[in-house]
């Protein structure tokens, strides 16, 4: 038996006589800005530029100063409820960056040379996206909460002896072996929700902003914004931790000053994620 295709030579059946008619293969990584490599002292650099960032758009303290405020009233409310207590102290790591889009929305304002503002811009621009994102932020925390609930609360709070005090809880956890089981299984449940939220949100709340603000560059789902972080986090997963390393021991620093040192603290650290971004993350032009 013969096949009629047999006779064309494999080159010409494989390939067409002009290659521009070989179309790019499309997938979600081709289609995605590209993602710069970054060194662990990139990480300097972006703190560095936040903080003169942070002096030059002095009014980037008012976004610490109610960020502040809203835990310390959260934490009064709730400090004596010791699970809830904790919750709130991990939720603010855990929705810090789409609490951090006014420090975003000013960064970029001061990037292209326009007036500051409060950094309120961002309501009437990103629309429903920022409130989905909000959402599912906050969908990660309840299930923090709960956990959080579940382990202290219901399973450990008996035989830890807390009296009911946040203070108590800690000092409970430190002073015996089932607290410091306890204190280690929240640790644990603390580091997997961060790292999923931090790979989650290291660009998706810059990368929103910087395609809706952009004329000449097409818009950007939540969902598109999202790739974007989880492509920067795979692509540097050693630099990006170390990243998520020093804004856990900032938020400590925080902690030590009763929440004060987050009046500077937070868009500092806003500022440096907007550098951060466009050190990793390509321009729209070169995608």
């Amino acid at each position: 038996m013969s096949f009629e295709n047999d006779t064309i030579p494999v080159a010409q059946r494989a390939y067409p006589e002009d290659l521009a008619e070989v179309a790019q293969q499309h997938t979600p990584e081709t289609d995605s800005p590209a993602i710069r490599t970054v060194a662990p002292e990139d990480l300097g650099t972006w703190l560095g530029k936040g903080w003169r960032d942070l002096w030059q758009m002095p009014v980037a303290l008012v976004h610490g100063l109610v960020i502040t405020m809203i835990g310390l009233v959260l934490l009064g409310l709730s400090w004596n409820q010791p699970w809830m207590a904790f919750s709130w102290l991990a939720g603010f790591l855990l929705l810090g960056p789409v609490l951090a889009v006014g420090v975003n929305d000013l960064a970029l304002r001061k990037e292209r040379g326009q007036p500051g503002g409060l950094g309120l811009r961002w309501l009437g621009t990103l629309g429903g996206s920022i409130w989905a994102f909000a959402a599912l932020l906050a969908v990660l925390f309840v299930i923090w909460a709960s956990f959080v609930w579940m382990w202290i609360a219901v399973l450990n709070i008996g035989e830890l002896g807390v009296t009911g005090q946040l203070h108590h809880m800690v000092g409970a956890m430190l002073t015996s072996g089932t607290g410091i089981i306890s204190l280690a299984g929240v640790v644990v449940a603390a580091i997997a929700f961060g790292l999923v939220v931090f790979a989650l949100s290291l660009a998706t709340i810059p990368a929103l902003l910087d395609h809706r603000m952009r004329d000449d560059a097409p818009q950007k789902s939540l969902v598109e914004s999202i790739g974007v972080s989880l492509k920067a986090f795979s692509h540097n997963p050693g630099p990006l931790m170390l990243w998520g390393l020093i804004i856990t021991a900032l938020f400590m620093v925080s902690l030590a000053t009763a929440l004060l040192a987050l009046i500077v603290i937070f868009p500092w650290l806003g500022f440096a994620m907007w550098h951060g971004y466009r050190d990793l993350v390509g321009s729209p032009a070169a995608a």
